[in-house]
């Protein structure tokens, strides 16, 4: 893991309310779901103002409170304008690489997240302002996670 600074950035795609105790529960959890949407209904396709990168984002944001709280994920790309688009501002952000078959990868890079925040020799605190999953290559994710 590494601290990053990133500039304001944009991304746009379809969003939807959740938790992460939702999303634990595979009969409940909306994000496969809205992830499976996005791909059916050919959605980066179909976005206006993309800009030259090829990733793809899962944004969390708008936290009511910490991790057990309800929140907004995003599934998108970047675009080059704020219209119809997540403002993701500018931030300092701790960054968890990992390379595996997804969704795999996900979980476990989530779940050292937790275990990372959760341990004694947690050196920062989330903010939880914007945190967002990073997929450039099909085999490896980048998540940032905002830090104070």
């Amino acid at each position: 893991m590494k601290v990053k600074y990133l500039d304001k950035f944009y991304v746009a795609g379809l969003t939807v309310r959740t938790n992460n105790k939702i999303e634990l529960d595979e009969q409940e959890a909306k994000i496969p779901d809205l992830c499976q949407r996005y791909l059916d209904e050919n959605i980066e396709r179909k976005t206006f103002n993309k800009s030259k990168s090829m990733a793809m984002y899962g944004v969390y944001n708008k936290y009511e409170n910490d991790v057990n709280s309800d929140y907004d994920y995003t599934i998108g790309v970047e675009v080059t304008k704020a219209k119809n688009a997540i403002t993701i501002e500018k931030d300092k952000y701790l960054v968890f690489s990992k390379e595996g078959e997804i969704p795999e990868v996900v979980i476990e890079t989530w779940k050292d997240i937790w275990n990372y925040f959760a341990s004694e020799n947690c050196e920062y605190e989330r903010s939880y302002n914007f945190d967002f999953e990073k997929y450039e290559k099909e085999d490896e994710i980048e998540i940032y996670i905002s830090i104070k």
